[in-house]
């Protein structure tokens, strides 16, 4: 079947996407390699795409499984489950993870995750569902919105954000301006044409488009970032200098928080792994292969 909800045959590592049904979503993922598996989570608005290079080339060494979160990309969640499984909170996103690596019968050695990636396979290791050698996040989305945004406008776009209308003009909105390119631009990154091109794609979908914006009014990052005390699984921060979107002067003081976390700064902007796909593959692997 053709549709909204597949991958056209263009996209990264198209071959190798797989589909699941599990109780009421319809997971996208792809699996590649083979090997020790490594576990590839994107941020807010990314999908598997997210990690085109950085995936090929950790598949030379490891099964390499990335998929797209709930309501992103290719991965559909009707509105009604959304919102009995609270899907688009921290907790909700790693329930539903949990249960689709439970459904594959895998376990990763290494999970890395991209800005809100990261704190999903945080909430994840906290809760035990993985126990990965370590956890790698790169730009990670740790630094907290100000108080008076989630005090006051976070509930309200959060219920905006229920209207398939609104989502629906959004999508609109960003097929018909460049309104994208000018918010990728923001990064702080670099991307190719090609590159570009994908994340159009995925802004005119509503449901892509729908998703980003409830997560975003869902996050509750104060609340994980004091459960962090007790992490035991070893976390490797790394920033991008050019950053725009997790200024890096904020997330090392936000990593500084966190028990036996390290820290390193490369140069590159949000999407560093779309920039440096090799070599953030490299530091992913380093110490395990």
């Amino acid at each position: 079947m053709s549709s909204l909800f597949e991958p056209p045959q263009s996209w990264p590592h198209r071959a190798h996407s797989r589909f699941l049904e599990l109780d009421g979503i319809r997971w996208h993922f792809q699996q590649l390699g083979t090997g020790p598996v490594v576990l590839l989570v994107h941020g807010t608005g990314g999908s598997t795409h997210s990690w085109a290079d950085c995936a090929a080339a950790l598949s030379e060494k490891f099964t390499v499984i990335a998929t797209d979160l709930p309501g992103h990309g290719f991965t559909a969640v009707p509105p009604a489950v959304a919102r009995a499984r609270n899907v688009y909170t921290i907790d909700g996103m790693a329930r539903a993870l949990q249960q689709l690596l439970d459904a594959l019968q895998v376990q990763p050695v290494i999970a890395a995750g991209h800005s809100a990636g990261v704190p999903v396979l945080l909430r994840m290791a906290l809760q035990r569902s993985i126990a990965p050698a370590r956890i790698v996040g790169l730009c990670a989305a740790l630094v907290a919105p100000p108080a008076w945004y989630v005090r006051l406008v976070a509930p309200i776009i959060g219920s905006v954000v229920e209207s398939d209308a609104v989502a629906l003009s959004a999508a609109k909105l960003a097929a018909g301006t460049r309104i994208i390119r000018a918010m990728l631009d923001s990064t702080g990154s670099t991307l190719t044409p090609a590159q570009l091109a994908r994340y159009e794609l995925l802004c005119a979908m509503p449901t892509h488009v729908h998703a980003a914006l409830a997560m975003m009014a869902r996050w509750d990052l104060p609340t994980l970032m004091r459960d962090l005390a007790t992490l035991e699984t070893p976390l490797d921060i790394i920033a991008g200098r050019r950053d725009r979107w997790v200024p890096e002067s904020q997330l090392r003081r936000a990593v500084a928080s966190v028990r036996g976390a390290t820290y390193r700064v490369e140069e590159g902007g949000h999407l560093l792994m779309e920039e440096q796909g090799e070599e953030v593959a490299a530091w992913i692997a380093g110490g395990t292969a």
